[in-house]
């Protein structure tokens, strides 16, 4: 697959000061409550990783050839126990109805095709299995339409990011019900922060 070495290869330095203050306690939340058999998907450089508390079995994907060895070796650093994949989000190698939750830490941002990345994620999940989240959308209003104009030359420097999706709309539409909620703005564009429950 086609990978992102300069990005790759940046990625953690880059994030650091975000990591520390602001998606560190959305990771603390969203991962570190994920219990039973989970999948991670987009896992990049393992950012998440360190918050996961014992599961019975944790599966993670990444696309990014480049990424992926950063990810294992991050795993190994911390002796979690993870089996990684390398595949895209539309077209996960499970089964039905294999995971009981899923996380999504600023993946469906970058996703080439969100809707299909949701019928994966929700295909796998478990009947009342939950994705949990944290993305950043779209602002509304004028804001949103900066943000829009914006897009391409942001896309270009961050391996394909779109952060002005409707994230929280795509996962609704993809037969998710929103059962948790938090809305953070920043400069660049609002992060969301939620769970989202499947009726199978």
């Amino acid at each position: 697959m086609k990978g992102h070495p300069c990005f790759a290869a940046t990625y953690d330095f880059m994030m650091r000061w975000v990591e520390a203050g602001l998606l560190g306690p959305f990771r603390q939340r969203i991962v570190g409550q994920a219990s039973g058999c989970v999948l991670e998907i987009g896992a990049g450089t393992g950012a998440s990783f360190s918050y996961y508390r014992p599961a019975q079995r944790l599966v993670a994907t990444e696309p990014d050839p480049f990424m992926l060895p950063r990810a294992r070796r991050r795993a190994r650093e911390l002796g979690l126990q993870v089996v990684l994949v390398e595949c895209l989000a539309e077209e996960l190698p499970f089964p039905e109805a294999s995971f009981d939750v899923v996380i999504s830490t600023l993946v469906l941002c970058t996703v080439a095709d969100p809707a299909r990345s949701l019928s994966e994620i929700r295909r796998v999940l478990k009947p009342g299995g939950s994705l949990r989240f944290i993305e950043h959308v779209r602002f509304d209003g004028a804001r949103g339409n900066i943000q829009d104009r914006l897009v391409p030359i942001w896309s270009y420097l961050t391996a394909g990011c779109q952060p002005n999706r409707r994230t929280v709309e795509n996962i609704e539409a993809a037969g998710f019900a929103i059962a948790e909620l938090q809305y953070r703005p920043t400069p660049i564009a609002p992060f969301v922060v939620g769970v989202a429950t499947s009726a199978g």
